[in-house]
């Protein structure tokens, strides 16, 4: 397909992706405002700055994603790939893959999310993602940060046009609500998550014919009621054959047809998604 992941970049590489990025944030919602237009809806109505229209906007764009769907292609045969924005040419995607016009709404949305955070954050500046630690599961993307938090703004959105396509449960507009609240807090340094930025959630190692995945420390102690709940949700995933809890904190997953990248990924959004309820 081209264009090389985040994860693979070498770092001027990594700061090109970033320069890309940063440009197509006006444009991106420049689109979204016309798509609003063009549905008969009145931007301002729904772009007023604050973080409480994200979650009116999100349910917006979640009926469209709904109405839009997968696409019948595979991502090495869709045509409109080199008109996605660049983050999603960038990043892991996996088929079945929404449509390109559901990436052109989705990058809207990272836009005006982007200026609702800058505004109650105005020390927030775009970064590549780094990390002390090597695993890191946004190492090299464009990332939002201050206060050492990085957040990668498609992510949460582009994890719940999965969960649509797919048929599965989206985010709900309070869930990207209380998204932004947290992304907010973090980056000024207060909130649960400030505390927990040096460490990522989940860790993935490739072993033979299985991965050996561990787990934030708090994640099993403090919220051990979801453990069942991940593990049968991620069973549920097409190529995933089974995951065995061996431990508190760990898991074996075997799925032959993932790679350590989205893994890491997947089990990462899954847990940004199921801390917000």
């Amino acid at each position: 397909m081209g264009e090389p992941l985040y994860e693979d970049m070498l770092p001027a590489q990594a700061a090109e992706a970033l320069d890309e990025f940063i440009a197509e944030r006006r444009p991106a919602l420049d689109r979204l405002e016309e798509a609003l237009a063009d549905h008969g809806e009145d931007p301002l109505d729904f772009l007023d700055g604050s973080p409480e229209s994200v979650a009116p906007l999100w349910e917006w764009i979640t009926a469209r994603v709904d109405e839009l769907g997968i696409d019948p292609r595979s991502l090495e045969e869709d045509p409109t790939r080199s008109t996605w924005p660049s983050w999603a040419r960038h990043g892991m995607l996996v088929d079945p893959h929404p449509r390109a016009q559901i990436l052109v709404l989705v990058d809207g949305f990272t836009s005006y999310l982007a200026a609702v955070i800058v505004a109650a954050v105005p020390d927030a500046q775009w970064l590549v993602g780094q990390h002390r630690i090597g695993c890191y599961p946004m190492l090299n993307y464009p990332v939002l940060a201050a206060a050492d938090h990085q957040i990668f703004l498609p992510a949460i959105p582009l994890y719940s046009t999965y969960q649509s396509v797919h048929g599965r449960d989206p985010m709900s507009g309070t869930e990207m609500l209380t998204h932004t609240r947290r992304a907010i807090s973090a980056l000024l340094g207060v909130g649960p998550l400030s505390a927990l930025a040096e460490e990522p959630m989940v860790t993935v190692v490739a072993e033979v014919d299985c991965f050996d995945v561990g787990l934030r420390a708090d994640l099993a102690t403090d919220h051990a009621e979801l453990m069942e709940q991940l593990a049968a949700e991620l069973t549920d995933r097409d190529g995933v054959v089974s995951v065995y809890r061996y431990g508190p904190d760990a898991l074996v997953v075997n799925a032959p047809d993932w790679d350590e990248t989205r893994l890491k990924l997947w089990l990462t959004l899954w847990w940004e998604r199921a801390l917000l309820r």
